[in-house]
């Protein structure tokens, strides 16, 4: 059928298109009155739905009235009155070397009693702490007087302290004005953020740069693991990541970021997980597996921030006496003044000099452990008998003793024994049960689902 209309319309169009065919008069005739009727049917329809005004019709009758125009002047004197002076906004960033001088100039203030009243006032010298990249914000006015200025301190995702210094009108008349500093604290929107993404061959920490994770949060998830990964010798390519944390933003301006609640890390076909959790009985909050079993471990993996195993635990030839010799603990090798941590909770039993050892920390630990630090630059200042807490800084990296360059000689000790401390296996510790268990599940519900979220995101991505 199809073949045939076409065949129809082919022979019409040739008989149009061709004027010395016999029948080519009487198409264009018969075309004419097809598309003249359909124009007159269109204009006919239109006219009998369009509405009846007053606008296309001659005869509709026609009311004029004056209209009085309101009285606006009261409302030019209000915005023209100049009793109050504007007020304007600058912001800043503090950069390295700035005094209050230079900064106020930055902002615009050209006013000699607020630098004098900042610089004096004990609250408002807190502008002196904020570090390179952190906002301040002014408001000035005509005369460039500080009327306020705002900077923020610190704080959590949740919530922030800002410093406050605002100008004061005098209480008397034809006095004048005066400053006043305070603290206050500012509630900020909670997000939460997630990441993924996988370790390549550039390593962990391009690798984490690569997928937009925060400096910061990178650190907390280090620590979370530190009691069953060592992140610069156990991260290994192809290795996958995934991360929820918290974010705080104010006014939809991001402010800082918080705590990592929920990860995911796949490590050598290993899965390890971790979700923040705080107990409703008081006790503090702390990382759990997804089963409810504490992360936390009596003993870090890596007591040294940044470094490498130069040296294990065993045999060797000594390199400076040339003799084999046991090697009763494993040396980190680190720059000079890299932060040395506490392994675990515990007493300071020694620190001062002793022998080939150098400037040495002795921790002792519940259960019969001892952890020892050897060879430092310099102690945190600790004192005998003083407690530490697990991953407090303790002392720094050096080359003190007998040692042919920075590292830290730590041993880890059971009753006195050394032991390989990349090898021994420590105790577990407990699981939630119960009625604790049953308010975990609950209140990990939701984080669990955003990690599940990002598994399959990452499917997707990888099937793309």
């Amino acid at each position: 059928m199809w073949s045939s209309l076409r065949e129809v319309f082919a022979r019409e169009l040739v008989v149009l298109v061709d004027p010395t065919n016999p029948q080519h008069a009487r198409r264009r005739k018969q075309l004419t009155v097809a598309v003249g009727t359909v124009f007159t049917l269109g204009m006919a329809a239109a006219m009998g739905v369009a509405p009846r005004n007053a606008f296309d019709d001659p005869l509709a009758p026609r009311v004029e009235q004056a209209l009085r125009m309101p009285d606006v002047r009261q409302q030019l004197e209000l915005l023209t009155e100049t009793d109050e002076q504007s007020v304007y906004v600058r912001q800043e960033r503090m950069q390295r070397g700035d005094t209050i001088a230079t900064l106020l100039r930055r902002l615009g203030v050209d006013d000699p009693d607020a630098q004098s009243f900042i610089l004096k006032n004990p609250t408002a010298r807190g502008l002196f702490g904020l570090n390179p990249g952190q906002t301040v914000q002014a408001e000035i006015d005509d005369s460039n007087l500080l009327v306020a200025l705002q900077a923020n301190l610190g704080g959590d995702a949740a919530s922030s302290r800002e410093l406050v210094v605002e100008r004061v009108a005098p209480q008397k008349d034809g006095g004048d004005y005066t400053y006043r500093a305070r603290i206050a604290s500012v509630d900020n929107d909670v997000h939460y953020e997630m990441a993924s993404g996988a370790i390549e061959n550039n390593g962990f920490f391009k690798s984490m740069d690569a997928a937009n994770v925060p400096d910061e949060i990178v650190s907390q998830m280090i620590s979370i693991f530190s009691g069953v990964i060592d992140f610069h010798h156990d991260i290994t390519r192809g290795d996958r990541f995934r991360i929820v944390y918290e974010a705080g933003f104010r006014d939809g301006a991001f402010v800082r970021n918080g705590r990592v609640v929920a990860i995911e890390l796949i490590n050598r076909n290993t899965l390890y997980q971790a979700l923040w959790y705080s107990p409703t009985d008081g006790e503090p909050g702390a990382y759990y597996t997804f089963d409810g079993r504490s992360m936390k471990r009596p003993f870090l993996r890596s007591p040294v921030e940044f470094s490498r195993v130069s040296s294990g635990f065993g045999g060797r030839d000594h390199p400076l006496h040339h003799k084999w010799a046991q090697h009763k603990g494993v040396d980190f090798a680190a720059p000079t003044g890299t932060k040395v941590f506490a392994s675990g909770e515990g007493t300071v039993e020694f620190v001062g000099q002793q022998n080939g050892y150098g400037n040495l920390i002795i921790l002792r630990h519940a259960g019969g452990y001892s952890t020892y630090y050897a060879h430092l630059s310099g102690f945190a200042g600790l004192r005998d008998g003083q407690h530490v807490g697990q991953g407090e800084v303790i002392g720094y990296v050096g080359s003190t003793g007998w040692a042919t360059g920075p590292h830290l000689h730590y041993e880890f000790r059971y009753n006195d024994v050394p032991q390989n401390p990349l090898t021994t296996t420590l105790m577990e510790a407990p699981t939630l049960t119960g009625k604790s268990r049953s308010e975990f599940l609950n209140y990990t519900s939701a984080m669990l689902s955003r990690i599940n979220m990002l598994r399959t995101y990452n499917v997707l991505t990888a099937s793309n």
